[in-house]
């Protein structure tokens, strides 16, 4: 057989990769997951300065992506935009986070409510491939990983439920869940959701909306008093 080399136009590939557009909705989508993606490890704090040049630059967006970007986590309420000083991370407080507790708590029991009758096998599928990721990655000392596949375990029942503008409501609210977490960064953490998400997804196979609901009250109550806890007693920092 002949061989064929890389830059020859045997090999040459039919559609070549385009660069990517530095306007438009996917610039903008580039940002928002870059801003995010620090935030969730914490890479960028609370309070840390958001430069535009060097978003525009690592995500190969304009200076009018970006704002756009901010703009968006702005409204999230991932972002504080200040005259003068620019983009900064938020810095939750301790009321902020009772209050996107106690909305997460409403929101998510409606969700549940919803989603306990008409639970089909694919949406349950769903909810305990995740589970089982989340417990394995615990199991595996991965810590990150596992909250990052327990706060999917919530945004994908609030998906299944079928309402539309409550699951995108909740995609925001569970967003900002790393900055409620930051003041622990560092230091070791035994919460776990993974029984807690065992009991919600067994009631919602029963049909139990109820069940399911109070489960996920119970976790979240525990968790906002961790996360009070933690600002309190933020303990000594450092690399995880």
């Amino acid at each position: 057989m002949s061989e064929t080399f890389p830059h020859s136009p045997m090999h040459r590939p039919a559609h070549p990769p385009q660069p990517r557009e530095k306007s438009g909705a996917d610039a903008e989508e580039r940002v928002v997951r870059l801003v995010m993606a620090g935030i969730a490890r914490h890479d960028t704090p609370p309070g840390h300065r958001l430069v535009e040049r060097e978003l525009s630059e690592a995500a190969n967006a304009s200076r009018q992506s970006v704002r756009k970007a901010l703009l968006r986590l702005s409204r999230a309420g991932l972002v504080d935009l200040t005259p003068n000083r620019g983009a900064t991370v938020t810095q939750c407080s301790p009321e902020t986070t009772r209050e996107i507790m106690q909305a997460r708590i409403i929101n998510e029991g409606a969700a549940l409510r919803m989603l306990a009758g008409r639970m089909d096998d694919a949406g349950s599928d769903r909810l305990m491939d995740l589970l089982r990721r989340e417990a394995a990655a615990y199991d595996e000392g991965q810590v990150t990983e596992a909250r990052h596949v327990s706060r999917q375990f919530h945004i994908a029942f609030t998906e299944l439920a079928g309402n539309a503008t409550i699951a995108r409501f909740m995609r925001e609210l569970i967003d900002c869940q790393p900055l409620l977490a930051a003041s622990a960064h560092g230091r070791p953490s035994s919460f776990s959701g993974v029984i807690a998400h065992t009991k919600t997804l067994a009631a919602l196979q029963q049909g139990d909306g109820p069940a399911a609901e109070a489960a996920n009250t119970e976790l979240l109550r525990a968790l906002e008093r961790e996360f009070l806890r933690e600002m309190q007693d933020p303990g000594p920092s450092g690399p995880t």
